[in-house]
């Protein structure tokens, strides 16, 4: 878990990633790191959408959408691929 937690400071470092494939690498981290029994998606989501809404954003995607973007990872689909998606979804807080 502590590997995912320090991905998205690793990318914004190393990579100059911006906040969406940020977020994205967090989440496949966390859902593919199997840290947990079961869950590791659904919390993988909730940390996306909550390291987003820290930095003063949030997505405008169905809850199909979101779920999709998240199993997409175990179907080989990569981290900046998903953050494309995040990226259009995207939308400032307040």
């Amino acid at each position: 878990m502590e590997s995912a937690i320090a991905r998205p400071e690793t990318y914004a470092h190393y990579q100059d990633a911006d906040l969406a494939l940020q977020a994205t690498v967090l989440a496949h981290g966390i859902a593919e790191g199997q840290q947990f029994i079961d869950g590791n998606k659904r919390t993988a989501l909730i940390a996306m959408l909550v390291f987003l809404e820290i930095n003063g954003w949030r997505i405008e995607a169905s809850d199909t959408e979101l779920a999709d973007w998240i199993l997409s990872f175990s179907r080989g689909a990569t981290p900046e691929a998903v953050a494309r998606l995040v990226s259009a979804a995207m939308r400032r807080t307040g």
